[in-house]
């Protein structure tokens, strides 16, 4: 899916949360990143400091960023969910073994 089309479903799913469901959301996104990183095949994320603090800040920063306008809401949104499929992607690829 190219980052427009992503963008727009994105923005008509997010569109309407609240505050609680906004809350939700970036919980649920952190420990889907969380749970990509612990079960990565061995190799996929070692050492991965930036990660770490990455995620420590997101999680300690929840209030702010669920409190965000519409925009910054739905651009923070979008970099996770890039993330995360980025981290899904790279553990899948560590995961195979070379033919």
């Amino acid at each position: 899916m190219d980052r427009s089309r992503q963008s727009a479903s994105i923005r008509v799913v997010s569109s309407g949360l609240g505050f609680a469901d906004r809350q939700i959301a970036l919980r649920e996104i952190v420990d889907g990143i969380r749970s990509l990183r612990e079960g990565a095949p061995d190799g996929a994320f070692d050492r991965s400091p930036a990660l770490d603090r990455l995620l420590q800040m997101i999680g300690a920063a929840i209030i702010p960023i669920a409190r965000a306008d519409d925009d910054d809401w739905e651009n923070i949104l979008m970099e996770l969910l890039d993330l995360r499929a980025a981290m899904a992607r790279l553990g899948t690829d560590a995961g195979e073994t070379p033919h």
